[in-house]
């Protein structure tokens, strides 16, 4: 039988991170058994090896992906994580982050998940891919890190995405957002192609998009 303070505990711990993990109860003093107790007894569920969530709170098409996130780190709290002072650079982005931006019509998964080191798997609906991502190009959404629609857009780009597609991106963006901020998805593909390069990607997009009279409009 669970301790009625094992549940109490667990009950704190789903309210504020949603999916939970192994380790970040066991920082809240909930052991593993605990936790075997509760899925047995049908208080919580497992969403994979080493992450729950409590039954009745709702589940969510993104559960799968905001467990595979919290596992990168899997003792750390999600407000700890999102800290300036201790972002960690493992960010959802690319096609994963249109889908749950809702801008274009890529496909949620295989889950595309960006990590300044490398990172290895055997789950196959996750893809990680080595990239450096600042934290001010990152939102918070969907319970977890997701780059911000200039920084999706480049990142189409350099993942190799058909760019008929990135500008169905882009265009949507920009109609959702009207603050897309043009210069920031211009200075990042010249931070990482050649100058020439870079400006006919970017001037490319901004034709395919319909865009190209928007640039800089409010």
């Amino acid at each position: 039988m669970i301790n009625s303070n094992h549940i109490e505990a667990i009950a704190q711990l789903s309210e504020s991170e949603g999916i939970f993990t192994t380790a970040q109860a066991a920082r809240m003093g909930i052991p593993r058994d605990a936790l075997h107790d509760a899925v047995e007894s049908g208080r919580i569920e497992r969403i994979m090896r080493g992450a729950y969530r409590m039954v009745g709170s709702g589940s969510s098409f993104t559960d799968e992906l905001v467990a595979i996130w919290k596992l990168t780190a899997p003792e750390k709290f999600t407000h700890e994580r999102l800290r300036v002072s201790e972002w960690d650079g493992i960010v959802v982005g690319g096609s994963t982050a249109s889908a749950l931006l809702e801008i274009g019509d890529l496909h949620l998964s295989p889950y595309r998940i960006y990590a300044p080191k490398r990172i290895n798997t055997r789950n196959s609906s996750a893809s990680f891919t080595k990239r450096t991502v600042l934290r001010s190009d990152v939102i918070f959404s969907h319970g977890m890190p997701v780059t911000r629609s200039e920084r999706t857009v480049f990142d189409l780009v350099v993942d190799d995405e058909d760019l008929s597609l990135v500008a169905d991106v882009l265009r949507d963006a920009w109609y959702a957002n009207r603050d897309f901020d043009f210069k920031r998805l211009a200075d990042l593909l010249r931070s990482h192609y050649e100058e020439a390069r870079a400006e006919s990607l970017y001037r490319g997009l901004l034709e395919d998009s319909g865009l190209r009279d928007k640039e800089g409009t409010p």
